[in-house]
Order: structure tokens, then C-alpha cells, then sequence
């Protein structure tokens, strides 16, 4: 990681901006405070397997989710039957 001062960073944009396509992060300062963080984009949209993929992993976190969690009221297992124990028939 390589810390720029901005006035330097002015005079040194297409040197800082190759040592960012090389792999290189860059931070720029002001007054010795950091300001702003310089680094490699990445594939901005993900391809449809990798989509696929975390669309998998979401899903099974959440039945993993949903197996932990308890019925607010015993003897309610969903909230169909929370709602029509009240009811009047």
C-alpha cells in the first residue's frame, strides 16, 4: 500500500494509476489525514454461474435460518394458524 500526499498525487496520476493496474493499492492524504483510497476494479457484473451460485447460498442460509427458529406461541407452528385462533367462526 502506498500513502500519496494529493498534491503529489496530481502530479503523479498516470504513475499511481499503473501501480493500481498492477495490483497496487494507493492511499491519498491531505494534511497527513487519509482521504481516499485508490484500488483495482473488479468484474463489475458477475457471471450467471457465479449468480446461481450465491443465489444457492442465500437460500440455504436462510432454510438453515428457518429450522432454528421457534413458533413465537406453542402450538402454532405458522402465522395462518396464529391469526385464525382468534377468529370467530
Amino acid at each position: 500500500m502506498q500513502t500519496v500526499p494529493v498534491h503529489q498525487a496530481k502530479d503523479r496520476f498516470s504513475a499511481l494509476l499503473q501501480a493500481v493496474e498492477d495490483g497496487e493499492e494507493i492511499v491519498i492524504t491531505r494534511h497527513g489525514k487519509k482521504i481516499a483510497r485508490i484500488v483495482k476494479e473488479t468484474e463489475a457484473t458477475p457471471s450467471p454461474e457465479e449468480l446461481e451460485r450465491r443465489r444457492q447460498e442465500a437460500i440455504a442460509e436462510l432454510e438453515k435460518f428457518q429450522a432454528g427458529v421457534k413458533p413465537a406461541v406453542e402450538g402454532y407452528s405458522d402465522w395462518k394458524s396464529l391469526r385464525d385462533a382468534g377468529r370467530k367462526y
